[in-house]
Order: C-alpha cells, then structure tokens, then sequence
C-alpha cells in the first residue's frame, strides 16, 4: 500500500510559532507601557508607597528601562519649559 495523503505544505508551525513570538513580544510591550504609565501616574500623585511597590515587582531590566525613559522625559520637559520660558 502507498500512503496517498496529498504531500503537506512546509511546516505549518513554524508560522504559528512566528505569530505566537509576534503576540507575546506585543504583550511585552503593553505590559511595559502599563507598568511605566502606572509608575508614572503613582509619582504624579505622590503615592510613594504604592510607587515602590510597582518598581519593587519590576525586573532588573524593566527598572533600567523605566529610569531611563524617566531621566529623558525629565531631560525634555525641562527643555520644553526652558523654551516656553517658564
């Protein structure tokens, strides 16, 4: 007997695996965004506590992040006010 199954199309998987990687690296960038714009709003408001709690769940890395997208906004409102001549 021969096998008479038509001959399958290249590895399908290798698509879903791609499209699985593309959703989880936007996940990433969501929970990201999430997380800084609640750090954001906690130190807006001045909740100190609940501000260290975020940071504290935060990883090593995501905490570098976040310093240095704090440390650039910081650079360029000061630059923003500079030129509205606050």
């Amino acid at each position: 007997m021969t096998d008479a199954r038509p001959p399958q199309s290249p590895v399908p998987d290798d698509d879903v695996d791609q499209a699985l990687a593309l959703v989880l690296r936007e996940i990433g960038a969501a929970s990201f965004t999430l997380a800084l714009h609640d750090a954001l709003s906690m130190a807006r408001r001045g909740d100190l506590r609940r501000l260290a709690t975020c940071l504290e769940a935060m990883t090593p890395g995501r905490l570098a992040e976040v310093a240095a997208a704090a440390r650039l906004l910081s650079a360029e409102a000061e630059q923003a006010l500079v030129r509205r001549g606050s």
